[in-house]
């Protein structure tokens, strides 16, 4: 894939034919489709493209999705030249115009016509730069911070929620009887962070705004490609409906941090856990050659090639790593 070659594939409405994913016999705007409205128009009018109009963006809105009109919106005001090379810059480090298995990719995941432009321009942030922050109806997650330690203590010293922690391959038990060890505890989550190794949540509940426990994902070559999803919460929020909500929030990290495929624990006892898992779409993963641990859980994204792999690896300090 070229500069030229996505210049070259530039659609009438903004749609880029050399990236797309849904038909490689479709012959884009050469094909004889009379009935887009766009290719009428700027028939019609003489024009190559949409975004050369002197009344774009249209009053018509004939563009639905806002990544047509950020993309037309760059090449009306910093040239075709300069968004081919955004999208070929964005290309080779991983971020997806279409997924494998759908018509959607980063792109689409943004919430505004600006956001689209700031990834177009910027490309996907580091999270060991700067920490995501995500939203759900309940929970706010972000990074956690010494001031959550009174409120996190409430999780990690309650015996209840002690019984369903995942400690697997770590340091301590996580089972705290003192602020002190609290705040240790977060010290070494924040260090931890700072090394880019991994990365610990706090989960705000909305309507008090405090620290009802904790998310991490972790991701190395340490254990073998998957990236590790812990969810430590206190017993009032360890019902299937709050932790469906942390799972969907969990499958951002699929694109945010790179990951692959995604494990989790969840011990037999945790049964309202259990159910949210196979509801957002986790399979039991059974103990075996590969994976000696039980009680697990994984959830997989379809494969990306090894070349955007090694990309997305380098772009996030060769932190997170991916299944084979």
């Amino acid at each position: 894939m070229t500069i030229q070659e996505i210049k070259e594939s530039y659609g009438i409405c903004g749609l880029v034919c050399s990236l797309c994913s849904y038909n490689t016999n479709c012959s884009g705007c050469k094909c004889k489709n009379e009935n887009c409205e766009i290719k009428a128009c700027c028939t019609e009018k003489g024009l190559n493209y949409c975004f050369e109009c002197d009344e774009y963006p249209c009053p018509k809105d004939m563009h639905k999705g806002m990544r047509l009109k950020a993309f037309n919106t760059v090449a009306k005001t910093e040239g075709l030249d300069k968004l081919a090379e955004y999208l070929y810059t964005n290309y080779n480090c991983g971020i997806t115009y279409h997924r494998a298995d759908k018509l959607t990719g980063d792109y689409d995941r943004c919430k505004t016509m600006e956001e689209v432009i700031d990834l177009l321009k910027n490309g996907k942030p580091n999270p060991y730069d700067s920490c995501p922050i995500y939203e759900s109806k309940c929970f706010i997650l972000r990074l956690v911070s010494l001031n959550d330690a009174a409120n996190l203590l409430l999780c990690y010293s309650n015996p209840e929620a002690q019984a369903i922690f995942n400690s697997d391959n770590c340091t301590s038990d996580f089972c705290y009887s003192t602020l002190d060890e609290m705040k240790r505890c977060i010290e070494g989550w924040l260090d931890a962070y700072n090394k880019k190794d991994f990365v610990r949540f706090s989960i705000i509940d909305k309507q008090n705004d405090k620290a009802v426990g904790t998310v991490e994902i972790f991701g190395s070559d340490k254990n073998h490609g998957y990236s590790v999803l812990r969810i430590d919460i206190h017993p009032q929020y360890e019902k299937e409906e709050y932790l469906g909500e942390l799972l969907c929030i969990a499958d951002s990290f699929f694109h945010d941090f790179g990951c692959n495929r995604i494990v989790t624990k969840a011990v037999t006892k945790a049964t309202e856990r259990i159910l949210a898992l196979v509801n957002h779409g986790y399979a039991s993963y059974p103990v075996n050659a590969e994976w000696s641990r039980e009680n697990y859980y994984i959830k997989d994204v379809p494969a990306v090639s090894a070349q955007t792999r090694n990309l997305l690896n380098d772009k996030a300090g060769n932190t997170l790593k991916y299944g084979e």
